[in-house]
């Protein structure tokens, strides 16, 4: 048995004081542990290079990410439908906590395999903290989901502002103290992570009962709303929704990776500075986070397929000028554009997985999501690197462009009556 609206939802459903407050607890949390996350792209690349001497394997950094995040994601959706959402972020801050303490005591040792399982434990904790979206999908309406995801991925706008910034500080550190600069980095991040406990500790009730009582929480939505049973061939139609919004997530996703992380690399290679490859980064992460709560009121007004559709494309173009340019400005904007389409497919591809999934299955759906996802993430990477060592960036950027067209198909084919609502 589902909920479905039996007359028009009213766009504009009142949020409640208490989804704001949590809403705003989540945010601030993705805002701290995006921070910390930044620093793969940033620096993961050039740890690898400096430690084994050549760019080959130049990324096996996000690879290790993708592969924690894959092997994490699907028995912590099925950990938070049984337990609740917020012990599945606490298990990812722990994790957080001690990957980037091991990244960083691997790097003053010069050891790739200590390197190497502190990105692992790190990427898990990455991958438990993204029970985050599911979160928002519990705490509202479909008329407003989009937009309630939206506003926890805009806390990673602030992680951009302050990643940079831990950079810049640990370098001014490393002068002084005479330790290593990208360390020093990693070391700074639990000090960062230990104020998002207090902060999801907050967080009440867990969104998941929200999700489960969702009429209490928005009367004005449960007045338009009935019970209604789901047919076998409608269920099927839904199931191919679902299939087809994964597909679009997890070819934005990888392609992302492929780029961000090589990007890294490309600019290492012109001699630019560590600060101005985070800000690269930075702007990347802005391009992907900033224009979040915008994305997602035109995916609740305008509809989960076209804001998926103008999100891939935004990607594809991004990608050529990636890998048609030859200047820290062009590469720079193309890393931006992609950031920009992915969050226009990403977000509204989990928002679509979210319509068609009730609150009881979310985590294990959104789980299954981030387990391909991430798959990507950590496959497209590595080609990526023997492609930039063999053929140059050009082909790169010819190869995402590829990527991104791919799932174009199969969202054309998806029929949506109304935003959130499919047949």
């Amino acid at each position: 048995m589902s909920v479905q609206p039996a007359r028009a939802e009213p766009r504009e459903v009142p949020v409640p004081t208490l989804i704001k407050k949590n809403t705003l607890l989540l945010a601030f949390t993705q805002a701290i542990t995006g921070a910390g996350t930044q620093l793969v792209p940033a620096l993961g690349a050039i740890q690898v290079v400096a430690l084994l001497g050549n760019a080959t394997f130049a990324g096996v950094t996000t690879s290790l990410m993708g592969l924690a995040r894959m092997t994490i994601a699907y028995p912590m959706g099925r950990l938070t439908d049984a337990r609740g959402r917020k012990l599945g972020v606490f298990i990812g801050l722990w994790l957080a906590l001690v990957g980037s303490l091991t990244v960083g005591l691997a790097t003053l040792l010069g050891s790739f395999a200590l390197f190497c399982l502190g990105i692992l434990v790190f990427g898990g904790g990455v991958g438990a903290v993204q029970q985050m979206r599911v979160a928002a999908a519990d705490m509202y309406p479909p008329s407003r989901r989009g937009e309630g995801m939206s506003l926890i991925l805009m806390g990673s706008l602030f992680g951009a502002g302050i990643s940079p910034a831990v950079v810049s500080f640990a370098g001014w550190l490393g002068k002084g103290w005479g330790i290593n600069d990208i360390a020093l980095a990693w070391l700074l991040v639990p000090v960062l992570v230990l104020p998002c406990f207090l902060l999801i500790a907050s967080v009440r009730p867990d969104p998941k009962t929200i999700g489960q009582n969702l009429a209490a929480y928005y009367p004005v939505w449960a007045l338009g709303a009935r019970p209604a049973a789901t047919s076998s061939a409608e269920q099927a139609g839904l199931d191919r929704v679902h299939r087809t919004a994964v597909g679009a997530a997890v070819a934005v996703q990888g392609q992302m990776s492929m780029l961000m992380t090589m990007t890294a690399l490309a600019l290492k290679r012109q001699d630019c500075s560590l600060p101005l490859i985070s800000l690269s980064v930075a702007i990347h992460v802005i391009g992907m986070f900033a224009l979040s709560w915008p994305i997602g009121r035109l995916a609740d007004r305008l509809g989960r397929k076209p804001t998926v559709l103008m999100g891939l494309g935004i990607s594809a173009l991004g990608a050529l000028l990636v890998g048609l340019g030859h200047t820290y400005l062009l590469i720079t904007s193309g890393t931006f554009l992609v950031g920009v389409g992915w969050a226009g497919a990403f977000l509204s591809a989990n928002t679509m997985v979210t319509d068609v999934t009730p609150p009881a299955h979310r985590g294990s759906a959104i789980g299954m999501l981030e387990l391909w996802s991430n798959m990507a993430s950590m496959v497209l990477p590595l080609l990526g690197g023997v492609i930039v060592q063999h053929f140059g960036l050009e082909l790169l950027g010819f190869f995402g462009v590829v990527i991104a067209l791919l799932p174009i198909f199969g969202v054309l084919r998806v029929r949506e009556r109304a935003p959130g609502r499919y047949s």
